[in-house]
């Protein structure tokens, strides 16, 4: 008889325990994280833009494209070498020409270093 108790109260303390446990996940399973959630909207709305200087070196009308030496970050004085620029569109070719100081936006999805081109939101002429 004792070891029918024993066994018992093993099988009953089992199941408690497996009850337990499902509690346990499901609790774990429900808890939120304590930071606040970000609109996924709202983060595809926010671009950052690159900052970049340069020297036209020369353009291209029939492609409209310009070609421009020494592109280097703002913040930096590293060379990046000779780039492929597509300029916004209302952008007068015409304005700039070799020898031309310019500062150009970047959306970094068009900064493609493997082929050294890029697409500028934004021309300004330096003085």
């Amino acid at each position: 008889m004792a070891s029918f108790k024993h066994a018992q109260t093993i099988f009953v303390g089992s199941v408690v325990f497996v009850i337990l446990a499902i509690g346990f996940i499901s609790l774990l399973g429900s808890t939120r994280s304590s930071a606040p959630a970000t609109d996924t909207r709202a983060k595809a709305g926010i671009t950052a833009t690159l900052k970049l200087s340069g020297i036209v070196s020369s353009i291209d009308d029939t492609k409209g494209i310009i070609i421009v030496n020494n592109l280097q970050f703002l913040d930096a004085t590293s060379n990046l070498g000779t780039w492929t620029v597509t300029p916004p569109q209302g952008f007068i070719i015409g304005s700039v020409g070799p020898g031309t100081k310019i500062m150009l936006t970047v959306n970094p999805t068009t900064f493609l270093a493997a082929t050294h081109t890029l697409t500028a939101t934004q021309i300004k002429i330096e003085k």
